[in-house]
């Protein structure tokens, strides 16, 4: 499995965690890969670490 970003803040580091002890091992690859290339950030959905669209607009930490 890939290990994070080496200049996430602790929020992304925290919901990178959170993905990768929720989503198969697949999804949450892809979902690190999405983050990588800039296209989706984490975010506080409901009070919980999810993810978005980048310049959607949204809760980020």
């Amino acid at each position: 499995m890939a290990d994070a970003p080496k200049d996430t803040g602790a929020f992304a580091e925290r919901a990178i965690a959170a993905a990768r002890a929720e989503m198969p091992p697949d999804l949450f690859e892809a979902t690190l890969q999405l983050y990588e290339q800039g296209r989706i950030e984490p975010r506080l959905v409901d009070g919980e670490y999810g993810w978005g669209l980048v310049d959607q607009g949204g809760q980020n930490g």
